[in-house]
């Protein structure tokens, strides 16, 4: 025993070998338990050699990767999986050290491996006196590798736990757990350590005194950096424009990225925490960026609707950036969810478990949130049928005002009467909306009533003179209207004003005006109509021409009727 492994550890290596950029011979149990002992010697002797120096610690991080060669690692979050096979690599090593391995020829090698599958035997081989197994994978990227089970990885800290205090069969890599888990990068100078009191140097589930202190400090000194920089930001933009305090929300999750990854790499590199601290710390870590990534991504998205909102191509364009900005909202919201399922995944989730589990929650929140996502889909519906923009007259269920804004839960109404009505876009989807905004003219009829008795040669006379009044007083060369006439806006050619005497009304006879108003300005339609009435009652009064008034005849049983009474002006 003593032999195989003062061999194997002795063995001198050759250059491509030191650094083990070449796959670990994984090929039977033979060759992993050979290539396993030559790196974790390798790893064991750079980290425990006095002369140990930051350049090392290039090869020593190539090796910590290297070791989870040895390891089946598929039920392993990704994140974790250097630090889980480091650690177990370590603990393996010193049980080994201190239980000993059968000799080479004993430990089956490819050959040997062979045979027994071709017997039937099961392809694993079980380390004598200990609970440790190498097995052939048989499925996977690692298919037909002998590795260390799933069973090894989980059990090899509490074996060590129970061998710690034997004596070493081979001290080739004496005190290895030491060396790895309390003894701190080489950019620490050794003299500082050695300077603490003792109480300082203590060991702590896995790791000194010292080394909580320094951790828990990087952790409190990012927090409060963070949070510093946020409030700093929060009342720099409090009376900024929404671009600028976008910006500087945008600032705050990247700096909440840039900060961890800094305090993750003091931690791992410098302060050198391992073991299951370690794992906790990088959950912690994998939470932070997977929170801040979103946050990101979201006020990213919010950044990039202000900019190209605020761009030429959409100006004047209001309703085409509203869906612009609609749009990028949900595509930001897809890339979170993206973001999510990613880190998830990295975190230790399987992808089927996040996309199972999206799926009910998705149908979860669509059940208690139908309203909300019908008043989502209604207002797509409404940017992309565009029944309405902001800034036009609506009248829709009886409201009548102007839009204010179409979100995406429901769209703002300024009433006439100066109040906010807010209307929910699933209804707004289904209503008869008329459009008030959109009309080319406005079109006035209007109803003169004129007296019962009046002759038909001051009816066709009040016909004459409204007609009159309603002509274009100018008419420049190839008929078209001159633009400095008062009665230009109603004299287009396919909308000429109309006046006829059309009507016998029960007390009075009607002459209907009708005229087209162009553009459909309502303040300058009401100035020229009150222009238009004030010349009729002119032109009347001129001409004697009397407006009829509402009148009744009322005949009382058992008397004689009397003539209805002369006008004026009519035959004897």
């Amino acid at each position: 025993m003593q032999g195989i492994l003062d061999e194997l550890a002795s063995h001198e290596l050759e250059e491509d070998e030191r650094y083990l950029l070449h796959p670990a011979n994984t090929s039977s149990p033979r060759d992993t338990i050979v290539s396993f002992i030559k790196l974790t010697q390798r790893f064991h002797d750079l980290i425990s050699s006095e002369d140990y120096s930051p350049e090392d610690r290039i090869e020593v991080m190539h090796l910590f990767g290297e070791i989870q060669d040895f390891f089946d690692m598929r039920n392993v979050p990704p994140s974790l999986r250097a630090d889980y096979a480091s650690a177990a690599g370590i603990y393996l090593r010193e049980i080994i050290d201190r239980v000993g391995l059968p000799d080479l020829d004993h430990i089956p090698g490819e050959i040997a491996m062979r045979a027994a599958i071709a017997e039937g035997q099961p392809a694993r081989w079980q380390i004598p006196g200990l609970p440790f197994e190498i097995a052939r994978v048989n499925s996977g990227p690692e298919e037909g590798r002998y590795l260390f089970t799933e069973n090894t990885l989980l059990e090899a800290k509490a074996v060590f736990q129970r061998v710690r205090e034997m004596p070493y069969v081979s001290e080739a890599a004496k005190d290895f757990y030491y060396y790895f888990f309390l003894t701190p990068n080489p950019i620490i100078p050794a003299e500082w350590i050695d300077a603490l009191p003792d109480w300082m140097l203590r060991d702590f589930y896995e790791q000194t005194v010292w080394q909580w202190f320094s951790m828990f400090a990087v952790i409190l000194i990012a927090a409060f950096s963070v949070w510093l920089l946020r409030k700093v930001l929060k009342r720099i933009s409090r009376e900024r424009s929404a671009l600028f305090r976008h910006l500087c929300m945008l600032i705050v999750p990247s700096s909440a990225i840039g900060v961890s990854l800094l305090g993750y790499n003091l931690i791992d590199d410098k302060i050198f925490i391992t073991g299951e601290v370690f794992q906790v710390v990088t959950y912690l870590l994998y939470l932070v960026l997977l929170a801040s990534g979103i946050i990101v991504t979201f006020v990213l998205g919010t950044v990039i609707c202000d900019l190209v909102t605020r761009s030429e191509r959409f100006e004047g364009r209001t309703f085409d950036s509203h869906l612009a900005r609609i749009g990028i909202r949900i595509g930001s919201i897809i890339v979170c969810l993206g973001v999510l399922i990613q880190g998830l995944q990295q975190i230790g989730f399987s992808l089927a478990t996040v996309i199972a589990g999206a799926g009910v929650t998705g149908l979860a929140v669509a059940l208690a949130a139908q309203s909300t996502l019908r008043n989502i889909f209604g207002s797509l519906m409404i940017l992309i049928d565009r029944p309405f923009r902001v800034g036009q007259r609506i009248i829709v269920s009886g409201h009548d005002g102007t839009v204010e804004e179409i979100g995406l839960r429901s769209t703002r109404i300024r009433l006439l009467n100066g109040h906010v009505t807010s209307i929910p876009n699933e209804r707004m989807a289904d209503a008869e909306i008329e459009n008030v905004g959109l009309r080319p003219y406005i079109r006035r009829v209007s109803s003169i009533h004129l007296a019962h008795g009046m002759p038909i040669e001051k009816v066709n006379r009040a016909v004459e003179i409204i007609r009159k009044l309603l002509e274009p007083h100018e008419v420049s060369e190839g008929g078209i209207h001159a633009s400095d006439d008062p009665n230009a806006p109603i004299n287009y050619a396919d909308f000429p004003p109309r006046v006829f005497f059309n009507e016998f009304n029960r007390d009075s006879l009607n002459i209907l005006m009708i005229y087209w108003y162009h553009p459909p300005e309502y303040w300058n339609f009401l100035e020229f109509s009150q222009r238009i009435n004030e010349e009729i009652l002119e032109k009347f009064r001129e001409e004697e021409i009397e407006f009829a008034f509402p009148t009744r005849t009322v005949h009382i049983a058992g008397t004689k009727a009397t003539p209805f009474p002369q006008i004026e002006g009519e035959e004897k």
